[in-house]
């Protein structure tokens, strides 16, 4: 299994409602995309926004990141965020949010 974490950094809290219009279309996306298998988000503060997909591959995955509206987001991420930061790897053990974090803080590469 492919799994893909994402932490994004809010600028502000008065950008959430438009945040979570776009994050809440991107992730029925991805429920409904082709080899997902999870989606499951989270937030820390209204500030940090995480999500864990989990992918029966890394192509799948990928073909879901490049269309509809999880490209319209990406394309406008710096609307919304001051960081962005993304990790994903094979495993037979999907992490815990307790990990997730972790592995954000130590293995997460920042997006530009």
């Amino acid at each position: 299994m492919y799994v893909s974490i994402t932490r994004l950094k809010l600028k502000s809290i008065w950008l959430l409602p438009r945040f979570a219009r776009q994050s809440n279309k991107a992730a029925q996306q991805a429920k409904a995309a082709p080899g997902n298998l999870k989606v499951k988000l989270s937030n820390r503060w209204f500030r940090y926004f995480y999500t864990i997909t989990h992918w029966n591959s890394k192509q799948a995955m990928q073909q879901f990141m490049i269309n509809g509206d999880h490209k319209e987001a990406m394309q406008h991420w710096n609307k919304y965020a001051s960081e962005v930061k993304a990790h994903g790897y094979e495993t037979d053990q999907p992490p815990n949010w307790k990990d997730a974090r972790l592995i954000m803080e130590n293995e997460g590469r920042t997006t530009n």
